[in-house]
């Protein structure tokens, strides 16, 4: 078991670890009802043997399921919920669970911080993905014209990671998760005491599975270091917005079709490609060529620069990058450039 503490307007601790041993140490007395929201997906799968569990250490739980995918991210859904909680009689000591992936850690999380003005709320992530989502606070709805127009930064009480259940992720949730966790290994160099980006290459070239209590935790301490220092994303927390640029305006794009995970892949090689870093823009495409990394459905250029404009870097209508030189840096970048860089990647998809 690993535990984190998060130094945040809201302090918090991630714990990881391969059971659920963190109910035990929870003090679930303040909380007049556990209000469990997941998606279909996790309910079949989890869902009564967790509530179970949960009833063990609280008389009143209740649950609100939504179809899996993002096109739950929405305000319809959010103001079914809302009408669900009240059905329950949710009151302001209600404790929401997002048991789940990144989506229903960002709708549970934006519906904690609305409902009745803000409850609160924990995160028990189910996917690799989440590692990076279920931390630092950033929740959000989407909105027809751009990814997590509709959000606000609201701290959670706790995030608790049981990996066993990450056995039973489909290999293209295994990929999309993947994706976050390279992001905090290009990252780590700039953050951390040394960097980890050849060890995990390492890893995922020699083993099937990874130790994901040890890798997990070592993104998480990535985002930790930048979270900390800047909670509310005024400055270094843009960095971890590396491969959303291009990523989000693919997802978009696609609707949907690309996992987020997937799209900031894309999203990595096509940044790296930017700052003209082909060595490491290669590798990675190797890599995701090799695993069957889920390629594009290219559509011209002028669809995912329409999506780029919406960026919140953004500024004055210029598209901005976060890019990886001797140090990170937020850039504008011409038209141009971006045109000759999607060019230049969907010739080597096409190849």
């Amino acid at each position: 078991m690993v535990t984190i503490s998060i130094s945040a307007s809201t302090p918090y601790e991630v714990v990881l670890d391969n059971q659920d041993r963190w109910i035990d140490s929870v003090d679930w007395s303040s909380y007049s009802m556990l209000w469990v929201v997941t998606d279909k997906h996790v309910e079949s799968l989890y869902g009564e043997s967790f509530r179970s569990t949960l009833n063990l250490t609280h008389s009143h739980v209740v649950s609100s399921v939504v179809e899996a995918g993002d096109a739950s991210k929405s305000l319809s859904q959010l103001e079914q919920l809302v009408a669900e909680g009240l059905r329950h009689g949710c009151d302001r000591q209600t404790l929401i669970v997002a048991f789940g992936g990144g989506m229903i850690g960002d709708l549970a999380g934006f519906l904690a911080s609305v409902y009745m003005r803000g409850v609160p709320y924990i995160q028990v992530p189910t996917t690799i993905l989440a590692h990076d989502s279920a931390v630092g606070g950033k929740v959000a709805v989407n909105q027809p014209f751009a990814k997590n127009a509709i959000g606000s930064f609201y701290q959670p009480s706790g995030v608790y990671y049981n990996v066993s259940r990450l056995n039973t992720l489909p290999v293209q949730e295994v990929r999309s998760g993947l994706g976050e966790l390279l992001k905090h290994a290009y990252l780590s160099r700039y953050v951390l005491e040394s960097s980890f980006e050849d060890d995990l290459f390492l890893d995922l070239n020699e083993n099937e599975r990874l130790d994901w209590v040890s890798w997990l935790a070592r993104g998480i301490r990535v985002k930790q270091t930048i979270v900390e220092t800047d909670e509310r994303e005024q400055g270094i927390r843009a960095w971890l917005n590396f491969g959303h640029t291009f990523g989000h305006a693919l997802e978009s794009v696609e609707a949907y079709r690309i996992p987020h995970g997937e799209a900031v892949l894309h999203g990595m090689v096509f940044a790296f490609l930017v700052s003209g870093d082909e060595v490491r823009a290669k590798r990675l495409f190797n890599w995701m060529r090799s695993n069957d990394v889920t390629p594009i459905d290219w559509q011209p250029f002028e669809h995912y620069v329409e999506k780029m404009m919406l960026d919140k870097k953004n500024r004055h209508g210029v598209i901005r990058f976060v890019l990886l030189r001797e140090t990170i840096t937020v850039e504008s970048v011409q038209l141009e450039h971006l045109r000759h860089t999607f060019e230049q990647m969907k010739g080597w998809w096409e190849r």
